[in-house]
C-alpha cells in the first residue's frame, strides 16, 4: 500500500510550487500560505499549494 504525503516540508513544498524554500517562508509570514507547526518543523499542506496556485489563476486575466 503507498502512502500519500499528508505534509510537505518548506523545500518540499518549494519545490513543487517551483519558488525558492526562503520565498515559501516569506509567503507563510505574509500569511499568503497556510502552515501547520509540528515542534520546530514548518509544514504545508498539499492543498494549500493547490489553493496558492488557484489564487494565482483568478489573479492574470483570461484570454
Amino acid at each position: 500500500m503507498e502512502m500519500t504525503k499528508l505534509l510537505l516540508n518548506v523545500k518540499e513544498a518549494g519545490a513543487a510550487l517551483g519558488i525558492s524554500p526562503w520565498t515559501v517562508r516569506r509567503f507563510i509570514n505574509e500569511g499568503k500560505l497556510g502552515a501547520v507547526r509540528l515542534g520546530r518543523r514548518v509544514l504545508v499542506e498539499p492543498s494549500e499549494c493547490l489553493r496558492l496556485i488557484d489564487e494565482g489563476r483568478k489573479v492574470l486575466p483570461q484570454r
